[in-house]
């Protein structure tokens, strides 16, 4: 079972869930392809407190 992360689209800001890497695998960086407007952008995840974070930027930022 797969921890999910909500980020938020910077090209149509809209909020979705990706599946969140092991902990153990951050901090990384992962391409993926908005689920609603399918733009290209990169998620950088970390750990905190045991617990992985994630946020969404465009490949220009």
């Amino acid at each position: 079972m797969h921890d999910f992360v909500e980020v938020t689209c910077p090209s149509c800001f809209q909020v979705f869930g990706v599946p969140a890497p092991s902990p153990l695998e951050c901090p990384s960086d992962v391409d993926y392809d908005c689920e609603v407007c399918c733009r290209p952008l990169r998620i950088s995840f970390w750990e905190e407190d045991g617990w992985v974070e994630g946020e969404a930027y465009g490949l220009g930022d």
